[in-house]
């Protein structure tokens, strides 16, 4: 007998941390043995990024042509768009099953592709485009911006916006607020250009110079940590910033939740891609909604959508064109540091998928009416 139920697409699973990896974690955790909407199958890519299925049975190489011999899904969540190129022959095999997308858009903008060679980058963005509308019954969005963004590039199909998604039990941490010396200031952030680094570390040397007693401490890792080391050794800024490594996520959630700041200078970044360019930025970033759950006040720079999340009470936006104006901004913060706030639960992973349930009941209701008839 096929299975019905969530068929889920999870592009890359943990020990990676990123957040598709993070996302794929606590959706398989909630909805594995749902008494509505189990997890019947999950497709994700091994290390020759060949498809593979992981069931209860095991994990073993599948090839998608063959999906509709096993499976009659309820629905299709895809966790990221690498399966663009596949999304036509998905839809042929299961014209009934409601495809759901979530996205924080970066990745549509970029618009890559594996298999069909199109040089034109707006003519792959074309390619992305068709293939969502034709196929995808509901984007999961995260912020007005990416939907705004998506919009105008022509996609079409419905949206649903949905903010959340963090680690509330360990962003809980029972931090007792303390004007003792040095103050902590927490990032945790891939060292990629529209994480924007180099800025704030130049930001921090300025301040170190005016005086200031703080620890600068990074997480992560990324193309551009080594210039990120060589930028704090010139300005000789060892004692201040502290480099952690990879952190995975309860030790970034534990870091966040003792920081007296958290600082991300994200910017809009141009970003080159073979035969054109696209806006790389924040649609939603996860540490800061981590930020916001602990709360731990936050820094920020004001680009992408983060101002749709960042209150004045929780946290500053700060402008990151001018680096004599972002250095005068936080200084203030500096002078006078803010108290920890009450913790904020809403963007629970619990909440989060809560919400999934009420999309999925809408969908199965659509589905069992269709059927019937």
């Amino acid at each position: 007998m096929k299975k019905q139920g969530i068929l889920f697409f999870a592009d890359r699973l943990p020990p990676l941390i990123g957040g598709m990896e993070m996302h794929a974690k606590y959706f398989i955790d909630y909805f594995t043995d749902h008494l509505e909407f189990p997890i019947v199958g999950i497709i994700t890519k091994d290390l020759n990024l060949e498809d593979y299925l992981i069931s209860k049975k095991g994990n073993d190489s599948i090839d998608i042509k063959n999906l509709a011999e096993l499976f009659d899904p309820m629905i299709i969540f895809f966790n990221s768009g690498r399966w663009i190129e596949e999304l036509d022959q998905l839809r042929m095999m299961f014209p009934k099953t409601k495809f759901v997308y979530r996205t924080g858009g970066n990745e549509i903008l970029q618009a890559p592709l594996a298999h069909n060679k199109i040089l034109d980058h707006s003519l792959r963005q074309s390619y992305w485009v068709k293939s969502l509308n034709n196929s995808i019954n509901l984007l999961i969005t995260n912020s007005v911006y990416t939907e705004d963004r998506l919009r105008a590039l022509g996609i079409t199909c419905l949206f649903k916006r949905l903010v959340g998604g963090v680690n509330l039990s360990k962003l809980k941490l029972s931090t007792v607020y303390t004007n003792s010396k040095p103050l902590t200031i927490f990032c945790a952030a891939r060292f990629v250009p529209y994480k924007n680094h180099t800025f704030m570390l130049s930001v921090i040397h300025k301040l170190a110079l005016r005086g200031y007693d703080f620890k600068l401490r990074l997480a992560g890792d990324g193309p551009l940590l080594c210039q990120a080391r060589e930028q704090v050794n010139k300005a000789n800024l060892s004692s201040v910033v502290e480099f952690l490594g990879v952190l995975d996520n309860n030790k970034t959630c534990n870091e966040i939740a003792s920081a007296n700041i958290y600082m991300q200078l994200s910017t809009d970044q141009i970003t080159k891609v073979p035969g054109g360019s696209y806006i790389h930025s924040e649609g939603m970033g996860r540490s800061i909604l981590e930020a916001i759950t602990a709360g731990t006040f936050i820094v920020a720079g004001n680009s992408g959508a983060l101002s749709e999340i960042i209150t004045r009470d929780r946290g500053l936006l700060v402008n990151i064109d001018n680096l004599e104006q972002t250095t005068n901004q936080i200084e203030l913060i500096l002078r006078n540091p803010p108290a920890k706030l009450a913790c904020d639960d809403q963007y629970s992973w619990t909440n989060l998928f809560k919400s999934y349930e009420e999309l999925f009941e809408n969908f199965h209701e659509d589905i069992a009416g269709h059927r019937k008839i």
